[in-house]
């Protein structure tokens, strides 16, 4: 693409539909762009009646909303608006409102149908997006959009990166030429801090530093990060926990991918899960923590109503739950010091894995380095104490199995853990294997993520051994799935209520399912959605069983989330049950579909890993 600068070309070439468009008409398309600045005092200017035009947002971010101010989309750097006019000549009526100032791309009328007669591709994509348009204008709901986004989708471009040894000349030139307000210092794909215009600021001109002594000496090492695959939510409250405005972004592997800002999120800042967020990061004291905390069920109540995915609710109180669990630390060590040696806060099941519920327990643990004391082991033992009683104040009730880091058994160090998990691995008696399922479901919440990445390999790699595999297959057979003959339910009685809990007896099998089908694959990612994505194209599970089983999962963990927040707190009903006679014909249906999927993904469990028993 001759004459045309490399960032647009890498931008078209990255946005569907230009991404489908050939080289020539790729360089038509960039040819005929036209680039403006949009803010809030022109932006009644981008959008006209009788122009009808096709936009791209470059940067920013806006909302587009009708002629009465309601809300019908909100638009983000990669977006596409204005088609429908196009497609369909209608006047055009909506209008924009700015929430961070920006650049849209735009392209006139006769760009827009010359490239459409020129590319197939190119046509279906914008009839495609003005059906479903149609079809789902309707039914969004405000806020819906960002709860479901991940870090991976917000950032926009690659990290800037400098090698430590570096002299801050150096680090200073590179910042003023990239444009940026912070470098990754980076030594072999491996993050080893950042280096903030602040710092150079507060740390070398202040102090009146020589500009040839080395980056490492002035960025800040080993600083909080986030991971790609992590929602906006463990951003937000990272950001504010840790009262950063430049958080590190690593793929799954720890190498730098990105870095989010809070200009990246300052577009979110009037929406109220970022206020409850913040309201509890801020929290000054214990007190202060538990009295915000309190208020999250009936928020969450609200919240549920207006999204259309409820699946977003577990993941929102995940974030919740991970953000007190730091604030809890960080206020133990405001009143005690810094934590006196390596350390990670492992989360286990349910929080693990991000679909936490209002009636979830806690599950969790402490993983220690290798060279702890017996005096830093006290530390340990005060501090999990105060933030598994502190969780419980905040409404996350202890755990009846006593699986929290409170409990000695479940505070070691790297080498004692991989001793555990070898004894229920050599040992797969009926208590080892559901302690072991419950393990294997775990997730780095606070501290050292790299001394948890290397604990987490080494057991994936200690659980590929085809008997223990055989024994998890075994015990997941031996499972009931309450479905009986001729497709009926299997109920349960309380008083005069008849319920399915589906939480037993349905979604912790598929769970058990996917988990096998990981450990097999020597996957350690903790979420089933995660765990089915990154399982397809693999043998032995189909691809359609991988989907029919994402789809039970999904379906289940809603009607279980939907039956706890609209369900009173009164009911006799047990939280984790459903009454089959109080659910629609569609959703019985449904419900046995769900069920069937379970059933004969047991039988292909038993049939893929039995035989190496």
């Amino acid at each position: 693409m001759a004459n045309i600068p490399s960032d647009i070309q890498e931008f078209l070439q990255q946005t569907p539909p230009f991404d489908s468009l050939n080289s020539e008409l790729l360089q038509f398309a960039a040819e005929k762009m036209q680039a403006m600045y949009v803010c809030q005092e022109n932006r009644h200017e981008i959008m006209q009646p009788e122009q009808h035009r096709l936009y791209l947002v470059r940067s920013g971010a806006y909302d587009l909303v009708d002629k009465d101010e309601q809300h019908i989309d909100r638009l983000e750097p990669g977006d596409l608006f204005g088609f429908p006019s196009l497609l369909t000549g209608r006047k055009i009526t909506n209008k924009l409102q700015v929430i961070a100032d920006g650049i849209i791309w735009l392209w006139h009328e006769d760009t827009f149908n010359e490239l459409r007669h020129k590319s197939q591709a190119f046509e279906r994509y914008f009839v495609n997006a003005h059906g479903q348009r149609l079809l789902t204008e309707q039914g969004k709901q405000q806020g819906a959009d960002w709860s479901e986004k991940t870090i991976a989708s917000v950032i926009q471009r690659t990290p800037i990166q400098i090698a430590s040894t570096a002299t801050i000349q150096e680090a200073a030139q590179l910042m003023s030429a990239e444009r940026v307000s912070c470098l990754l210092v980076v030594d072999e794909r491996q993050l080893r801090g950042i280096l903030t215009d602040r710092d150079l600021r507060n740390r070398v001109v202040a102090p009146g530093l020589s500009f040839n002594v080395a980056v490492a000496a002035v960025m800040t090492p080993m600083p909080a990060v986030v991971y790609a695959h992590e929602s906006l939510f463990d951003a937000l409250t990272m950001m504010g926990q840790e009262n950063i405005h430049h958080l590190p972004v690593l793929n799954e592997h720890g190498e730098p991918v990105g870095v989010l800002t809070n200009t990246d999120l300052m577009q979110q800042q009037r929406s109220e899960p970022v206020l409850l967020i913040n309201a509890l990061f801020k929290a000054s004291d214990r007190q202060t923590l538990v009295a915000e905390a309190a208020k999250i069920p009936d928020y969450l109540r609200s919240f549920s109503s207006r999204v259309k995915d409820i699946s977003i609710v577990g993941r929102l109180l995940t974030s919740l739950t991970d953000g007190i669990t730091r604030k809890l630390i960080r206020l133990y060590e405001q009143e005690h010091g810094s934590a006196p040696c390596t350390y990670v806060w492992l989360a286990f099941g349910s929080q693990a894995r991000g679909d936490q519920t209002l009636g979830s327990d806690q599950d969790n643990a402490l993983l220690l380095a290798d060279d702890v004391s017996d005096s830093q082991q006290q530390w340990f033992a005060d501090m999990a104490t105060y933030v598994c009683e502190g969780l419980a104040d905040c409404g996350i009730r202890l755990c009846p199995g006593d699986i929290m880091a409170m409990n000695p058994q479940w505070r070691m160090n790297r080498l004692q853990w991989r001793e555990q998990f070898l004894k229920w691995i050599r040992s797969p008696t009926p208590k080892a294997i559901m302690h072991s399922m419950i393990f294997f479901d775990s997730r780095a919440v606070a501290g050292n993520h790299q001394l948890y990445r290397q604990h987490r390999e080494e057991i994936a790699r200690l659980a590929k051994q085809d008997m223990f595999l055989a024994n998890i297959a075994r015990h997941i057979g031996e499972l009931n799935v309450p479905l009986g003959l001729f497709n009926r339910f299997r109920t349960k009685s309380e008083g005069d209520f008849e319920y399915i809990d589906i939480k037993k007896h349905a979604i912790m099998i598929l769970n058990d399912i996917v988990r096998l089908y990981s450990l097999a694959a020597g996957l350690t990612a903790p979420s089933t959605p995660a765990r089915l994505e990154q399982l397809k194209g693999a043998s032995p599970l189909s691809d359609r069983d991988n989907q029919n089983l994402l789809e039970a999962w999904l379906f289940l963990t809603g009607m279980r989330l939907s039956a706890q927040m609209y369900r009173g707190t009164d009911s006799k009903i047990p939280a984790n049950s459903v009454d089959p006679e109080a659910l629609s014909t569609m959703q019985r249906r449904q419900l046995k579909a769900a069920f069937k999927v379970i059933k004969e993904a047991q039988q292909g469990v038993s049939f893929k890993f039995g035989r190496n028993m």
